[in-house]
C-alpha cells in the first residue's frame, strides 16, 4: 500500500475513532472500513459521523458484519444538477394529457345529458388528479430535504386517455441516513396523497349520479373500500343500483390506483422502501417476489412487469443499516397498510 493511501487510510481512522472506536482497520476492495464498537446511542453518532465525513468526499455506511459493526467509507455521489425546466415542462404536459383525458371522459357524461360542458368536465379531472399526484410527490420531497436526501422535483409522466398520466417518480442521489429516515421518505408521499384524496372524493362523489342498472352502459370499474364507505354513506345507492361518476370521482380513484400500486411492498416504491426499512434485506427480497404475484391476481400484469425489472437493481439500504427503527415508524408503517387496503382497486382477485 502506498504512502498517500496509508496517510488517508490514518486520517480516516481519526474521523472514525472520534466518534465510534475503532478496533480494527479492513482492507475492503480499497475502501476505507473500520470494525467499530457501537452503543445504544449508535443512530445519533452516525449522523454525527455523517456530517464529519461528508466534508472529505465520502459517505459512511454502518454494517453488520459476521457479528461485529463495520463502517464503510464509499465516495460521495456528486450533488444532483437538476434541471428544473424538464420538470416544468413534464408537468406542463401532463396538465395537458390529463385535461385531454377529463375532456374524453366527460363526453359520455354530456351525451347522457349529466353535464353541461366538456371544458368543464376535462379541468375537473385534470386539476383534481394533478393535485392529489403533486401533493404525494412534495410528501416524497419535503421529507427528503428534511432527512438530508438528497433528490430531484418531481417528474411527472403524461399519458394518453382515459388516465392522461402514470404519477410521477423523484430520482435520488444519496441514501436515506438510517431507517427511520428511510421510513419518513418512503410514507410522506402516499400518507399525503391519501390524505388529500378523501375530500377530493368526497366532492366527486356528492357529483356524481344515480341511475338505474338499464340505464348504465359504460364500463362498470370496481371501487376501492374506502370509494365505496363514501358512496353509502353520501349517495344511499339502492341495492342494484350504478353510480355514474363525475370526473372529479373518477380522479380520486385514480389517485388510489396510484397510492395503492406504490404501496406494493416491493423493490423501489414505497412500500418497497417502508419493508426495506422495518424489516431488512431479506424479507424485503421475500415480500418483493410475493408482490409480483399479488400484482398479477389484481389484475396488474404491466405493473408485475415493473416490479420485476426493479428488482434487478435491488436496494442499496440507508447509511446506517444497524440502527433499529423507532416506535413511531412502526405504527407509521401500520398506517401504510391500512392506507393499502383502504386504496386497492382489484381489477380481478384470481385468475379464474
Amino acid at each position: 500500500m502506498d504512502t498517500e493511501l496509508l496517510w488517508r487510510m490514518e486520517e480516516f481512522r481519526r474521523v472514525v475513532d472520534s466518534v465510534f472506536p475503532v478496533t480494527e482497520i479492513i482492507y475492503d476492495g480499497g475502501l476505507p472500513a473500520f470494525a467499530v464498537l457501537a452503543g445504544p446511542d449508535t443512530k445519533a453518532r452516525f449522523l454525527t459521523l455523517r456530517a464529519r465525513v461528508e466534508p472529505l468526499g465520502y459517505l459512511p455506511l454502518l454494517r453488520r458484519r459476521n457479528g461485529r459493526e463495520v463502517i464503510a467509507l464509499v465516495p460521495r455521489p456528486p450533488r444532483g444538477k437538476w434541471r428544473w425546466s424538464v420538470n416544468l415542462a413534464l408537468f406542463v404536459a401532463t396538465l395537458a394529457t390529463t385535461f385531454i383525458a377529463g375532456y374524453y371522459n366527460a363526453s359520455a357524461l354530456i351525451a347522457e345529458g349529466y353535464l353541461r360542458s366538456a371544458v368543464g368536465g376535462g379541468l375537473a379531472f385534470s386539476l383534481s388528479l394533478m393535485v392529489i399526484l403533486a401533493t404525494h410527490e412534495m410528501g416524497h420531497k419535503v421529507l427528503s430535504v428534511m432527512r438530508g436526501v438528497d433528490s430531484s422535483l418531481p417528474y411527472f409522466i403524461p399519458m394518453s386517455p382515459p388516465f392522461g398520466t402514470m404519477g410521477a417518480v423523484i430520482v435520488t442521489r444519496t441514501p436515506a441516513p438510517n431507517r427511520d429516515a428511510l421510513m419518513d421518505v418512503a410514507a410522506a408521499g402516499p400518507l399525503a396523497g391519501f390524505l388529500v384524496s378523501i375530500p377530493i372524493l368526497i366532492l366527486g362523489v356528492a357529483r356524481s349520479f344515480v341511475i338505474s342498472p338499464a340505464g348504465f352502459q359504460g364500463v362498470n370499474l370496481p371501487d376501492p373500500l374506502i370509494l365505496k364507505w363514501l358512496i353509502g354513506v353520501i349517495l344511499h345507492p339502492p341495492d342494484g343500483a350504478v353510480v355514474l361518476g363525475h370526473p372529479i370521482l373518477f380522479a380520486g380513484w385514480i389517485g388510489l390506483l396510484v397510492t395503492s400500486l406504490n404501496l406494493l411492498p416491493a423493490g423501489m416504491l414505497d412500500g418497497g422502501h417502508a419493508v426495506r426499512a422495518l424489516f431488512g434485506p431479506r424479507v424485503h427480497l421475500v415480500l418483493s417476489w410475493i408482490a409480483v404475484a399479488a400484482a398479477a391476481l389484481l389484475g396488474y400484469v404491466l405493473m408485475a412487469v415493473v416490479i420485476l425489472l426493479l428488482l434487478r437493481r435491488g436496494h442499496p439500504g440507508p447509511l446506517d443499516d444497524v440502527s433499529p427503527v423507532s416506535p413511531l415508524r412502526i405504527a407509521v408503517g401500520v398506517a401504510l397498510l391500512a392506507v393499502f387496503v383502504l386504496s386497492a382497486v382489484p381489477l380481478r382477485l384470481s385468475l379464474f
